[in-house]
């Protein structure tokens, strides 16, 4: 049993192949002006155009880590702080402290692996998949920074060599820096 459904459906596909196999004509109008059209027109001659050129598409690795899943062993090679770097000066007054590791191979996230960042010692927030924490509120002065990777029950599985950085903050002392010129007195 023939629908409307199945009418359209047939038409338009008519229509859609008829519209693949449609022929380029080539003409040159009374100014000498080239044109092409799908429509033979006057002097218009069809052409036999090349196949179109096309290109695979690309092959895309998903980036996925080496270390296999549910292989909780220490199978990294290198973990470090990136940023800040060793004896680094850093400035802000609200003490904000980027901070980002790196690692090889890629965390093993399937495994349950989060890294843990320590501040002076003390652990910073809960374990994560980021590589990149900003720790907040830090006082001023000489700090140092480690990351660690943790498994699943929170046991460490590797961690990095310590990083020292300090962090200037301005004082209520000093609202300018040191050494900056007294303001100047204002009038009554």
């Amino acid at each position: 049993m023939i629908t409307v459904k199945h009418t359209v459906f047939a038409v338009t596909l008519l229509v859609w192949v008829t519209g693949l196999s449609a022929a380029v004509y080539k003409s040159v109008d009374a100014q000498g002006n080239v044109v092409y059209t799908d429509e033979p027109a006057g002097n218009g001659k069809p052409l036999v155009l090349p196949p179109l050129s096309t290109i695979p598409a690309p092959k895309y690795t998903t980036g996925k880590p080496s270390v296999k899943p549910g292989d909780s062993g220490n199978a990294y090679t290198n973990i470090s702080i990136v940023s800040p770097t060793q004896e680094a000066t850093l400035r802000d007054n609200t003490g904000a402290v980027p901070v980002t590791a790196g690692l090889k191979p890629v965390l093993n996230a399937a495994a349950g692996h989060r890294f843990q960042f320590y501040l002076d010692g003390q652990t910073q927030g809960k374990p994560t998949e980021s590589s990149h924490i900003v720790i907040a509120n830090v006082d001023r002065g000489a700090h140092n920074v480690a990351v660690a990777v943790v498994d699943a029950e929170g046991k460490e599985v590797m961690r990095s060599s310590p990083v020292e950085f300090n962090l200037h903050r301005q004082s209520i002392n000093f609202p300018r820096g040191p050494g900056a010129p007294a303001p100047a007195p204002r009038g009554r």
